[in-house]
């Protein structure tokens, strides 16, 4: 956590910025953001998707990463081959068929997918987490809301 205040005295004014904390605030509170959403998410798209053996379900993960310009992004999605292996799962190669359909069948839950559709549907509950991180910006419950542990979650 950066200095909360940065002090410089110049012809007797002193001049106060707590910009650094702020911007560390922000970062940290739009990765909190997104771990909440990507728990929303997680459960909404395996509870969306087709559900034969449950194989599937079991292989949808999300991941909270660190961008090369370091701000932090939400990935959601299916495991690939490696990783399935990895959890002792049965890798679900068919995943983007059900998502985007082939030339003989269309995508699953009418034809919007099941990754898609989810998020597409469930806009009004992101914007609402998000909202709820963000405007605590300048209260003090914000520090209580960062966790600076790195977000991967698979259950």
């Amino acid at each position: 956590m950066p200095k909360s205040v940065t002090k410089v005295k110049k012809g007797g004014i002193e001049f106060t910025s707590n910009v650094d904390q702020v911007n560390y605030t922000l970062h940290e509170l739009s990765r909190a953001a997104l771990r909440d959403v990507a728990k929303l998410l997680r459960n909404r798209v395996k509870a969306a998707a087709p559900k034969d053996t449950g194989n599937l379900r079991k292989n949808i993960g999300t991941w909270v990463r660190k961008g090369s310009d370091g701000e932090p992004y939400l990935q959601i999605g299916v495991y690939d081959s490696a990783r399935a292996k990895k959890k002792g799962l049965k890798y679900a190669f068919y995943a983007h068929f059900l998502e985007f359909g082939t030339s003989r069948m269309p995508a699953c839950n009418g034809g919007r997918g099941f990754l898609r559709a989810t998020v597409l549907d469930n806009l009004g509950e992101i914007q609402k987490i998000e909202a709820k991180y963000l405007k605590s910006l300048d209260d003090q419950r914000a520090l209580g809301l960062i966790d600076e542990e790195e977000e991967i979650a698979d259950e």
